[in-house]
């Protein structure tokens, strides 16, 4: 059986071997998940970046020597699809990466030099000569004001002496990849993911290798360092029923004590001071962002996360709740959506967000936008506290999976409360929603948009109040 190895099945193979020979040899030994409408708008962010470039290079003196999404295959086993080369002599060229990220890594900590070594290797094997290496981002610091300007907006970076320094390293991981690839069988216990602390990084098919591993484990100790999950491992220690308080962190340890005693670990009096600390009225709010390489309007730069849309819940001493919320239904509303924020928020009164470190980076990117603003955000940040701090360590429960997310914790406190997974249900998929709605011209379609996304953001904060009120009551006793 011969296996074909891309660039994407490499990188896979990086992050665990033993997963992606499960894809290829027994593709139905589980469900491999499909790719969400994120990955989808990441993949229509590069085509809109390789356009422009097309734009780039119409004024190259040799531009026509350019050609777009070029195969190479080495037969019968390495396969790739250049970006970009450019034809610079009988079988020579020049070989392009094309980016929507803002520097040679990508958000997620993809090494771009890497991908543009691989091209390369194929390409050689395939019996060209690759004379330069190229990678092309965009430039985090360009900032659209009017028509989209290609020069300006992206950054060519020869990376020729990275990438060849590179490619001893990469041709035997390779080589070790297409050998390993081609086993019958393999060993099915276990994988390379069992020494990854965090469960969000594990392959998708990480039950399927680790069947050993139960549901209470050292898995959901957060921040568990690697040298910390080797020691258990090698002791055969998975359980939390087998781990001392003295072995891990302060952090940790409330994690490990909720396990072990199968309830929740409570510090009443933190919480009441945490929530006697609020000045009413209190305002939870919550925005949804927007983010891409091209940026989508004037002021804004690529890949700079701005809000496009906002809820806002306001509880009263009296305990009366009423909610307001603004969503953009066009690109370069941030002026609209701050003006709603004024008439909708007071001058006093505490702000809840959970993970107030985004919202505060929001409101302080759209004070650099507009230096007329500034003051009102910067105040919106004064006044702005963290839901989520309870969480670290004053109510800890081990059914939150290691996590302080507001996805782990609604569940458990809240269980009525439920997020639509047929719908809009996480910030990743309201972005590309929101993306579908400015542009199609089916007002249906608009429509029904514009009403997911509303109902999402308005969950995300009604779920804030939802848990300040189950917390009131245990802060009460």
């Amino acid at each position: 059986m011969e296996i074909v190895l891309t660039k994407s099945d490499f990188l896979d193979y990086r992050h665990c071997a033993k997963s992606l020979w499960l894809k290829k040899r027994k593709p139905d030994a589980i469900q491999w998940p499909a790719p969400s409408l994120f990955d989808r708008m990441l993949m229509q962010d590069g085509y809109r970046v390789e356009e422009e470039v097309k734009k780039l290079v119409t004024g190259w003196g040799d531009g026509s020597s350019c050609e777009f999404q070029v195969d190479f295959q080495c037969p019968p086993n390495l396969y790739a699809r250049a970006d970009m080369v450019r034809h610079v002599g009988d079988d020579e060229i020049d070989l392009f990466e094309i980016k929507g990220s803002t520097s040679l890594r990508s958000s997620t900590g993809q090494d771009h030099v890497d991908d543009a070594a691989f091209q390369t290797m194929v390409a050689e094997r395939a019996g060209l000569r690759v004379r330069r290496i190229c990678v092309i981002h965009v430039n985090k610091e360009y900032v659209r004001q009017g028509a989209v300007d290609p020069e300006q907006l992206l950054a060519i970076v020869d990376v020729t002496e990275d990438a060849r320094g590179r490619l001893p390293q990469i041709e035997a991981e390779v080589d070790d990849a297409i050998e390993f690839l081609a086993q019958d069988a393999i060993d099915e216990n276990g994988c390379s993911c069992r020494l990854i602390g965090s469960r969000d990084k594990h392959c998708a098919s990480f039950q399927y290798f680790n069947a050993d591993v139960p549901e209470s484990s050292i898995y959901l100790l957060p921040r568990i360092s690697r040298k910390k999950l080797e020691t258990f491992l090698e002791e055969g220690r998975l359980s939390l029923a087998d781990i001392d308080a003295s072995e891990v962190t302060n952090l940790q340890a409330a994690v490990l004590r909720a396990a072990q005693s199968g309830s929740p670990v409570i510090n009443r009096a933190s919480i009441a001071t945490f929530l006697g600390e609020l000045e009413w009225p209190i305002y939870f709010y919550d925005y949804e962002t927007f983010a891409s390489a091209i940026p989508v309007a004037d002021g804004l730069r690529p890949q700079g996360q701005m809000p496009v849309q906002y809820s806002l819940h306001r509880l009263t001493q009296e305990m009366e709740l009423s909610h307001t919320e603004y969503l953009s239904l066009g690109p370069g509303m941030q002026r609209q959506l701050v003006e709603g924020l004024r008439r909708d928020i007071g001058d006093t009164g505490s702000l809840v967000s959970w993970n107030k470190k985004f919202e505060m980076a929001c409101n302080s990117a759209i004070g650099e936008m507009f230096p007329d603003l500034a003051e009102f955000l910067e105040e919106l940040n004064r006044r702005t506290v963290d839901l989520m701090d309870v969480f670290k360590e004053d109510y800890v429960d081990a059914t939150f999976l290691g996590s302080t997310s507001i996805k782990k914790v609604l569940p458990v406190l809240c269980p009525d409360l439920k997020y639509d997974e047929d719908a809009v249900h996480d910030g990743a998929g309201a972005m590309a929603a929101w993306l579908s709605l400015i542009e199609t011209a089916d007002e249906a379609e608009r429509e029904r948009i514009a009403g997911e996304l509303r109902a999402y953001c308005h969950l995300d904060t009604l779920a804030m109040v939802e848990i300040y009120r189950f917390l009131s009551r245990i802060a009460q006793g």
